[in-house]
């Protein structure tokens, strides 16, 4: 008896571990307006995430409204990552408004990497009934070998972009140093 009492306990502890691991924002506004995240320094990184459901994540009929956000890396193998609206691990974007305006994302330092995500679906992704709109985007990696990636409104991994709206006004992606690279994807299924 104590067994399966002992058994019962650690089935349900693990299905309840199971099912939080799993990211959602349903029927929900989330905004945000001039927040600032920095990192300085030897091996510094940087993540801002705002609005962002991640492993097996999924925004459904939220908004998702981000004014003037900032994030920067500085130093020596520097790491900036802004994510805006952003599902990963089979994640799912659904009647749902991702809004962006003035996001800045800068990363400086030897090896220096940029990502900047806005209305982004990763790993088997699927943006569907939504609008991703970016405007006055900035994304940028500077340094040796420095790389610059800025994704708007799309998705990744067999991803499926349907019924959707993306705008991407004045949206820039730089990376700048020897033997840098630069990748940006606006509206995107790939």
């Amino acid at each position: 008896m104590q067994v399966v009492r002992n058994s019962s306990i650690v089935l349900a502890l693990g299905l309840a571990f199971s099912g939080a691991m799993a990211g959602e924002i349903a029927g929900s506004t989330v905004l945000s307006t001039g927040a600032v995240n920095t990192s300085a320094g030897f091996l510094s990184t940087a993540r801002q995430n705002i609005g962002v459901a991640e492993q097996n994540g999924k925004i459904t009929n939220s908004s998702v409204v981000v004014n003037g956000a900032a994030n920067t890396a500085a130093g020596f193998l520097s790491t900036a990552t802004q994510s805006v609206g952003r599902a990963t691990g089979n994640g799912k974007i659904t009647n749902s408004r991702i809004l962006g305006s003035g996001l800045n994302n800068t990363s400086a330092g030897f090896l220096s990497t940029a990502t900047q995500e806005v209305g982004f679906a990763k790993g088997n992704g699927a943006v569907e009934n939504s609008t991703v709109m970016a405007n006055g985007a900035s994304n940028v990696a500077a340094g040796f070998l420095s790389t610059a990636r800025q994704q708007i409104g799309g998705a990744q991994g067999n991803g499926k972009l349907k019924n959707s709206t993306v705008i991407a006004t004045g949206s820039v992606n730089t990376a700048g140093g020897f033997l840098s690279t630069a990748d940006q994807s606006i509206g995107v299924a790939k």
